[in-house]
């Protein structure tokens, strides 16, 4: 096997190599923005929780507030107790404005303008409800005050101004409560109601245009990783296809036709068709040297029979005009007796040469039996006898000045035509022709024609 060629292309497990890793960092980057985007979608989402839960808050404290005064109001105008109960039971009990305390201050730093106006508006909100229970108690001294319940009396308010005259305590009371000072706080806490939801609004316009710019500029990013995945996708794909899967269609289908394959694709494939290409040489001529054993003898070199019967075939599957000879050298026996074996193969291998060189180049010579020789000349008429005699003529001539002096060396030749190809009529119209050139002294050569078959 000839030594290996230095093969230059690109390594497949390299560009596999360099195609994940680079894969690899482009997914790290987008599992890094990803994450990025997720965190800022959930300052987001906060934020927006944020501003509900701060709306939620003030507009419980404001519907405290409204609760509170609009039991306090019924109470002190119809004096009906039950007023007071759903008073004191919201106070004690609902603690709606506690409660979105609480929730506020769950979301909100002590720092957040939101959590600090609602403070504010809870400490007007506890003003009201000093002024409401001072009027609640006011409407109680009307009632008489052994009706006031122990949550009344334990709640510490100012004290009751003594000098009102009993019948103008229901009047003060009304007046406590719908009077301008008691408005006055009232705005004051939905004012501030209305600026915590202000003040959270901006802080999450703020927070949300911070988010978006960032938002936009990472799915900006996620877009060009998908596009540089996109391209290294398309680039992997046409790697690939072209430096494998391309080669090795073509090399199936050069081993299909049992061809060589062209050197090509990546330098796997270069390497595995160099490989393959050396094998298919020595594989070529292996089966040239053994064709050369099974239709070649081995001593002349030219067709043996086996050869001969291939080519017989062959012209009757083609239907060719052909010519046979039926070729006999005369006195072997005597050569052999004189000379030994090797002057009776130094006599067939000149009689192969001769005929070689005297017939055609297209014409089939083989040695056939011991002496017996043969040969089919394809596309031959009978009008080409006269030229085949002479040629049978030049042989034995040559045969006369052969190598060692070796004679006498002849040759005799029966000769048939046929129209349709080789058959074994044609074979035994020549052998018959031979047996006539043998019964006249041998030495020449006859056309068989059918005054033969009489003798």
């Amino acid at each position: 096997m000839r030594s290996k060629k230095n093969i230059n292309g690109i390594n497949i497990q390299f560009l596999d190599a360099f195609f994940t890793v680079l894969t690899a960092i482009v997914f790290c980057f987008i599992l890094v923005i990803s994450t990025t985007v997720n965190n800022r979608f959930h300052a987001v989402k906060n934020a927006i929780d944020k501003f509900i839960i701060c709306e939620q808050s003030s507009e419980m404290i404001k519907d405290s507030t409204n609760y509170l005064t609009e039991q306090a109001r019924l109470f002190v105008v119809t004096q009906k107790t039950e007023y007071v109960k759903a008073y004191l039971n919201e106070i004690n009990v609902t603690r709606r404005s506690y409660r979105a305390l609480e929730n506020l201050e769950k979301v909100c730093s002590e720092k957040d303008l939101a959590l600090q106006r609602l403070k504010i508006a809870m400490e007007q909100a506890q003003s009201l409800i000093n002024m409401e229970l001072y009027a609640i108690r006011l409407g109680y001294k009307v009632m008489g005050e052994e009706n006031m319940p122990d949550e009344i009396k334990n709640i510490v308010v100012r004290t009751i101004d003594q000098s009102i005259p009993k019948e103008k305590l229901q009047a003060t009371a009304i007046n406590n409560l719908f009077g301008e000072g008691y408005l006055i706080y009232k705005s004051r806490i939905n004012e501030n109601c209305r600026l915590t939801i202000a003040a959270i609004e901006q802080q999450i316009r703020d927070e949300l245009n911070l988010n978006a710019d960032d938002l936009g500029a990472n799915i900006y990013r996620l877009r060009i990783l998908f596009l540089v995945l996109l391209i290294v996708n398309v680039m992997v794909f046409i790697a690939f296809g072209t430096l494998v899967i391309l080669p090795l269609e073509r090399f199936q289908k050069a081993i299909q036709n049992d061809e060589k394959l062209n050197v090509i694709g990546s330098l796997e494939c270069k390497h595995l068709a160099e490989s393959y290409n050396e094998i298919y040489d020595l594989k070529a001529q292996n089966e040239k040297s053994l064709l050369k054993k099974a239709e070649y003898d081995a001593l002349t070199g030219i067709l043996n029979r086996r050869a001969f019967d291939q080519v017989c075939e062959s012209s009757k599957e083609k239907k060719q005009k052909i010519a046979l000879l039926l070729i006999d050298m005369d006195n072997f026996k005597y050569i052999n007796d004189n000379y030994g074996h090797a002057g009776g193969d130094t006599a067939l291998k000149e009689l192969a040469r001769i005929l070689t060189e005297t017939f055609r180049e297209g014409d089939y010579i083989a040695r056939i039996g011991g002496d017996e020789f043969a040969a089919i000349l394809p596309d031959c008429a009978p009008v080409a006898a006269k030229t085949i005699k002479n040629k049978i003529t030049k042989v034995n001539d040559l045969l006369l000045d052969i190598e060692d002096g070796i004679s006498p060396v002849s040759i005799s030749v029966g000769i048939a035509f046929a129209q349709d190809g080789f058959d074994e009529d044609l074979y035994k119209r020549a052998d018959k022709a031979l047996y006539h050139v043998k019964e006249k002294g041998k030495r020449g050569c006859e056309i068989y024609d059918s005054s033969m078959d009489e003798e």
